[in-house]
């Protein structure tokens, strides 16, 4: 299990290999982070969180059954700011940090919903996501100069990860955890314009079924800022997973058969090609869980039963 939760976690940091394609410029240099201490770093987060859910109503009248689809929204904005301290360098050019996240506790927002998609059940389970939020936190870590983290120590009792009432493996809140960090992780190969690199894999676990992923990353020119690059991630992993015998027992009409999982995360990160700091970034992520049924008569397909949650995590750098 240990040495799943570690392949989870090299998922959901998007440790990319990037292989330049054959026109690149012939002049390339490896894009690292290079640490001043003392020095300190400003930025405002804000987190966004969407919980979706597609079920079905039924209504019996002389005798026939009619089903309408229902969907249900539910979704929540927290900001706040995260200030990282570069106390001093280590011998092998690593830095000491300490980050503190201060979030504003007038911004845990509910976003309004039509009177059609509310749900209430929906929108108190977001509450905690926003409790687990609006507190002050300072960690201290290492950072190499390849963006990687070690040594972290937190504030916060435990290692407690968001509560998103997510089920094994929890790919999420360990993406989330990670996406709030105002950093990136870099290439370990030559850095240019238009790079791009593609893998797939098909990892094997007891918790995931027949899984198959892929990754995807590029460089691209950062339009907006002068001497910088965005650095873009995609990564997808799909799998399938039995479902429990209480979880269709449960369920009245039909009894879901098989339930499909499916995560994707998409990451922008502009950095900044003279230290290699970050200066925005735009990362969200998601997962979708599909519950199968079996065909009704004179329905065209079979009712959607299926949820889906949606992070999105914008970082800004301040002056």
């Amino acid at each position: 299990m240990r040495r799943f939760a570690a392949w989870a976690k090299q998922i959901c940091l998007a440790a990319t290999v990037f292989v330049a394609a054959p026109n690149m410029l012939a002049q390339q240099r490896r894009l690292t982070r290079d640490f001043v201490a003392p020095a300190e770093e400003r930025y405002h987060v804000t987190t966004h969180s969407k919980a979706e859910s597609h079920s079905v109503a039924t209504e019996t009248v002389a005798a026939q059954t009619s089903i309408t689809p229902v969907v249900h929204t539910a979704e929540v904005k927290v900001r706040g700011s995260a200030g990282r301290r570069i106390l001093w360098l280590q011998n092998d050019g690593s830095a000491v940090i300490e980050e503190t996240v201060t979030p504003d506790p007038q911004h845990c927002e509910t976003v309004p919903q039509t009177s059609d998609k509310t749900d209430a059940a929906l929108q108190e389970s977001l509450k905690a996501f926003c409790v687990f939020w609006l507190k002050t936190e300072k960690t201290r870590y290492t950072e190499n100069n390849k963006g990687v983290l070690g040594e972290v120590v937190s504030s916060a009792s435990g290692d407690a990860l968001p509560p998103l009432a997510e089920t094994a493996p929890q790919f999420l809140s360990l993406w989330l955890t990670r996406a709030v960090r105002p950093n990136a992780i870099l290439p370990q190969l030559q850095f240019a314009i238009g790079a791009t690199s593609q893998q797939s894999f098909e990892p094997a676990s007891s918790l995931l079924n027949n899984a198959r992923g892929s990754e995807t990353a590029e460089w691209r020119d950062s339009q907006n800022e002068v001497s910088a690059a965005t650095r873009h991630v995609v990564q997808q992993l799909l799998w399938s997973a039995p479902l429990a015998p209480a979880a269709a027992s449960a369920e009245k009409t039909p009894s879901p058969t098989q339930r499909e999982e499916a995560f994707f995360a998409d990451s922008l990160s502009t950095l900044s090609l003279q230290d290699g700091s970050l200066l925005r970034a735009n990362r969200s992520a998601s997962r979708t869980t599909t519950r199968h049924v079996d065909p009704i008569p004179g329905l065209p397909q079979p009712p959607d039963f299926s949820s889906k949650l949606t992070l999105t995590v914008t970082i800004e750098r301040l002056p």
